[in-house]
């Protein structure tokens, strides 16, 4: 029995590497999408949601059932606990990979004055991508020096969408403020991907420490 315990919780752990490759995947391709104008790429994103909640929803199963079948303790159940967060946010930076394809599907960021903000949001794009990257890294080898330094790359990201908020004051034009307001959806969008790259680090360490402030 144990044995079969442990390699659904072995089976699950390289579930969470293979659903975060998915998310990742998505965030880097409506990042181009967005910066590009590539509207078959942004549907790309889109359609792939499906595979991310479905894949979502068999890791959540199984490791509640591993919860309440086992009883499991200890490491064990530690990492049970942060399979169910760290899937949540997955599939959380999944949905917001989708709301920036949503939005990059409109041709109305191609306009010539978007340029240095387009260049902006593609850093901001690229820092989101890298930071899933390294949690992702840190999961998948339970480093918990890696996971505690991707806080510390968080930082750039949060620069990244300051300095995007602040040339978005500044546009001007008929239709600036509408425009606006959705590339500052975009660059939010982009933070919070970030932010749950952060959250993801914390469940590592959890993992590893036990430390239960790090669930908060």
């Amino acid at each position: 029995m144990r044995i079969a315990f442990h390699k659904e919780l072995e089976s699950l752990d390289q579930a969470i590497v293979q659903l975060g490759a998915l998310v990742e995947k998505s965030t880097r391709m409506a990042t181009t999408a967005l910066i590009e104008g590539d509207v078959a790429m942004a549907e790309r994103v889109q359609a792939g949601d499906d595979e991310i909640d479905a894949l979502f929803l068999d890791i959540e199963k199984r490791a509640l059932a591993l919860l309440a079948q086992q009883a499991p303790v200890a490491g064990d159940l530690r990492l049970i606990v942060a399979i169910l967060r760290v899937v949540n946010d997955l599939e959380r930076a999944g949905d917001l990979a989708y709301n920036i394809a949503k939005l990059a599907k409109s041709q109305e960021f191609r306009d010539p004055q978007l340029k240095p903000v387009r260049a902006l949001v593609s850093e901001l794009g690229q820092a989101a991508g890298q930071l899933l990257s390294a949690a992702l890294d840190a999961w998948a080898t339970k480093d918990e020096k890696l996971a505690a330094d991707i806080d510390i790359q968080d930082d750039r990201l949060d620069d990244l969408h300051a300095r995007l908020i602040e040339e978005l004051v500044e546009l001007k034009g008929q239709d600036s403020l509408a425009i606006a307001i959705r590339l500052a959806m975009i660059g939010r969008y982009f933070e919070r991907i970030g932010d749950h790259a952060v959250n993801i680090s914390e469940r590592i360490r959890y993992f590893i420490t036990g430390d239960e402030e790090l669930l908060g």
